[in-house]
């Protein structure tokens, strides 16, 4: 598992701005368990974004996680603080606190860390880790880090993973992206319980609907989770460019984050380069299912 997130810092060394904001996030989160928000998960979480708006001026936005009798329409605690902000215009985030109410509790999901760094990658992020408010000190810039390994020519790569990454880049044609315009494709290598090994695809498939879309590498590793591959895995993916940013949606990496906290990740560029990378490296201190 990656080292924990952030620099530990105590309560009493936070400003008076910080220390309060770690206190509405504590409020937000008893609003959740309170009012049986999070009757799913018996996880309360609350979060506290002091946001500024084109004028300078700050206000603080609270959320807390919301959840549904279906899981995929629940909401968590930092986006729904994030659009109570952006729709009041305050759309410069500032400072974010996040208390899980079950703490230690893990640091924001993959989803809440994309939202996130939308609005500002050096806002700073208090992650709560006790019951005496003691918290995590990073920033929203250092929720999804960039690859850290070199690219490799896809010459000097074995000649299995040269067909795989042949595999990927003529499967990218097949995306349906008529209103990102950004075609991406997925493999996603994995063992099944007696160790045989498959083969999974996936294309972007977007929806007029926005949020209906369906990412490449969600696809694959859902497709191989039905057929019953969910061991020994990897996942290979299609990048405008496998260096400089990290490439891959939060989403995903939350999905892949249930398959293991040290998956490998395969970033393919245009160029047919590679990235070797990993999960613990592209969503360190990942919240996944010890978490809860």
């Amino acid at each position: 598992m990656s080292k924990p997130l952030g620099i530990f810092t105590e309560f009493n060394d936070l400003s008076a701005t910080e220390q309060e904001l770690v206190r509405l996030a504590w409020k937000a989160a008893e609003s959740s368990a309170l009012h049986q928000l999070c009757f799913q998960s018996k996880f309360p979480v609350g979060a506290a974004i002091l946001a500024a708006n084109d004028t300078g001026c700050a206000k603080v936005f609270l959320g807390c996680n919301v959840e549904n009798d279906f899981f995929p329409p629940a909401i968590c605690a930092e986006r729904g603080a994030v659009m109570a902000a952006v729709v009041e215009g305050y759309t410069r985030f500032l400072s974010i606190a996040v208390v899980c109410q079950k703490v230690p509790g893990g640091s924001p999901c993959g989803l809440c860390r994309q939202v996130l760094r939308q609005f500002g990658l050096d806002a700073v992020l208090l992650s709560v880790v006790d019951q005496e408010s003691n918290v995590r000190r990073s920033t929203s810039g250092e929720l999804l880090p960039a690859a850290s390994g070199a690219p490799l020519s896809c010459s000097t790569l074995s000649p299995c993973d040269q067909r795989m990454v042949r595999r990927l880049v003529a499967l990218k044609s097949r995306s349906h992206v008529p209103y990102s315009r950004k075609p991406r494709a997925a493999l996603f290598i994995a063992d099944n319980a007696r160790g045989k090994q498959a083969v999974f695809s996936g294309v972007s498939d977007d929806n007029a609907s926005f949020g209906g879309s369906a990412l490449a590498e969600s696809v694959a590793m859902r497709a191989a989770r039905t057929a019953g591959y969910s061991k020994a895995v990897r996942l290979m993916v299609t990048v405008e460019d496998p260096v400089g940013i990290n490439p891959i949606a939060g989403e995903c990496l939350q999905v892949l984050r249930e398959f293991g906290a040290e998956a490998p990740v395969w970033l393919v560029g245009q160029d047919s380069s590679t990235v070797i990378s990993s999960l613990e490296e592209l969503l360190p201190d990942s919240f996944g299912p010890e978490s809860l």
